[in-house]
């Protein structure tokens, strides 16, 4: 059975995306979010589920839900400003729920960049945000470019080791284009998320080679016997080094500089051990500061269909050569016609999750 990366087996059960925001937000609130802030916190939630990245969506509510409990997020914080100059930003999350936190401060870079030409702001004392992806997207849904980063709990290997060190440090940047769907890359530095080791423990499936290590540093393909990913890349053979490098500039960004704790001194945002914080980076940049949109809209959209039209690889079945993000644009078309896809094991999760909050499970099939 090949692993489930991007695809849902027929009659995995959907809902309509008003109804897993209505449960997400309720569950929320009732573990001490305020109602507002809560519902909000689910829109954002689900938006990996819509676009098809399953394992930072409604799989990872639970988790939250048991950090809210143990005191361990704080639903009351509100960010603060540290420091500020002109183009530049420097924010306290104060431990409050990521999905409050990101959002408010990509608002913040975007409303700066939109003022002065280009702004990058650095978040410390956070938690997990949801995909970073959603964040860049706001930047281009404003007619902006945007990026956004954040560091993680220990749950990586640098290249060439054999224990923990980083976490999966995703990147993701966007920008807008002339045919109405942004450019998105979104991707984590790690060969793969844990989310995707946490969907094969789910269905019960092997993991692909050069995903992870085990206990003893070597590669397993068995999902729970994982005691760290690898970085993008797998092998030092097949540039893992790279993938490395590549997390570290992220670790820099939104530890050190962001005046954040790094991967190796947080715990993983599933658990419910102490956590000293996330730290994030967000920038936003005017377009129409280097160029005029309509000449960067004719010459990206010009760039764009050269590479749509490359041969594809026979070795594929003759698939086309995608853009990034081009299967979750279509995922979230299908998604939002065909509603939310959640295996039936993350449905037992979010009842449990429901259950220990005192909410009514309305997701039941």
């Amino acid at each position: 059975m090949p692993f489930p990366a991007a695809h849902i087996e027929p009659g995995t059960p959907r809902f309509p995306e008003h109804l897993v925001v209505r449960f997400a937000a309720d569950v929320l609130a009732a573990a001490g979010v305020d109602s507002l802030a809560a519902e909000a916190a689910a829109r954002l939630l689900i938006i990996a589920d819509l676009r098809g990245v399953e394992s930072h969506g409604m799989a990872r509510l639970p988790s939250y839900v048991n950090r809210l409990r143990e005191g361990l997020i704080d639903p009351h914080a509100e960010i603060s400003v540290e420091r500020e100059l002109v183009s530049t930003l420097a924010l306290n999350g104060n431990n409050a729920l990521g999905l409050l936190v990101g959002p408010e401060a990509m608002r913040r870079t975007i409303a700066k960049a939109q003022d002065t030409g280009i702004c990058l702001t650095t978040v410390r004392g956070s938690n997990h945000f949801g995909i970073a992806g959603a964040y860049a997207v706001m930047a281009a849904e404003s007619g902006l470019g945007g990026m956004a980063m954040t560091n993680a709990g220990r749950s990586v290997v640098p290249a060439n080791g054999a224990k923990p060190m980083l976490g999966t440090n995703p990147i993701a940047f966007a920008v807008p284009t002339g045919s109405g769907r942004p450019l998105v890359v979104d991707m984590s530095t790690s060969t793969v998320s844990y989310g995707k080791i946490e969907i094969a423990q789910r269905a019960g499936i092997p993991i692909p080679a050069g995903w992870a290590v085990g206990p003893d540093g070597l590669p397993t393909t068995d999902p729970f016997n994982v005691a760290g990913l690898t970085t993008l890349g797998g092998t030092l053979e097949q540039g893992s080094h790279k993938g490395y490098g590549l997390s570290l500039m992220v670790e820099t960004l939104c530890g050190p500089m962001a005046g954040n704790l790094w991967g190796y001194r947080i715990a993983q945002s599933t658990t419910t051990g102490a956590q000293p914080g996330i730290g994030h980076m967000f920038m936003a940049w005017k377009i129409d500061a280097f160029r005029d949109m309509a000449d960067f809209y004719s010459d990206l959209d010009e760039m764009l269909a050269e590479f749509r039209a490359c041969p594809p690889d026979p070795h594929t079945g003759g698939q086309p050569v995608l853009i990034p993000g081009d299967p979750e644009a279509e995922a979230e078309i299908r998604n939002r016609d065909l509603g939310i896809p959640l295996r039936a094991q993350v449905l037992a999760e979010l009842a449990a999750a429901a259950e220990s909050v005192g909410v009514e499970f309305t997701l039941g099939t």
